[in-house]
């Protein structure tokens, strides 16, 4: 029968046990917190006309246990001394997890913000132009994230970047005449220099 003095892993028993319950405590305080913020928030929604605060919940809900469970695991294994380049996969876990579930919210937001839009305006080529918005906004985002991913695991992004900005021009210049166009059309649905029933 090991006592909690009996060494696992370059750890005391006892140190294993503390750490396991930070752990199991942090996840807990974690999920009381985020429950907590979104009965606060649906609240105050109720009371307002405002659709930040309908955002906000909706990416709230959005959390991922895995996200919270990675945070707790985290906070735990700082109690334990283990080596170097355990420390450093930790690290770059919890960053990559941290980077994934802030895309999540945000993709969230904006979706949620996009189906307000759609809610309330009621011209066709605004939606449909905010709809491509939306959608590049998302593109722009997860690239942005994968980017700062492969850069935390250590990988050079330098060069893809460099490579994916001469592409870029090379398309733009390519499709010069379509995207001048788009773009025309963009700033007129934008701006609205003309409504229906003007002559």
């Amino acid at each position: 029968m090991p006592d909690l003095t009996t060494i696992i892993y370059g750890n005391e028993l006892q140190r294993w046990l503390i750490a396991l319950a930070v752990t199991v405590g942090t996840l807990i305080v974690l999920r009381l917190v985020e429950q907590v913020l979104i009965v606060r928030i649906h609240r105050l929604a109720s009371k307002t006309s405002t659709v930040i605060d309908d955002v906000v919940i909706g990416a709230l809900r959005k959390t991922k246990f895995s996200f919270l469970l990675i945070v707790s695991v985290f906070v735990g294994l700082m109690f334990l001394e283990l080596p170097e380049w355990i420390r450093k996969i930790d690290w770059q876990v919890i960053v990559i997890a941290t980077l994934i579930q802030s895309g999540i919210w945000i993709s969230t937001g904006l979706q949620l913000w996009l189906e307000h839009y759609r809610n309330v305006e009621r011209d066709g080529a605004s939606r449909t132009t905010m709809n491509a918005l939306s959608f590049l906004g998302r593109l722009a985002l997860w690239t942005i994230i994968i980017l700062l991913i492969l850069d935390n695991l250590g990988i050079n992004v330098t060069a893809l970047v460099a490579g994916m900005g001469i592409g870029g021009i090379a398309i733009a210049l390519a499709v010069q005449n379509i995207l001048s166009d788009l773009f025309a059309s963009l700033s007129i649905v934008l701006d609205k220099p003309f409504v229906n029933g003007d002559f």
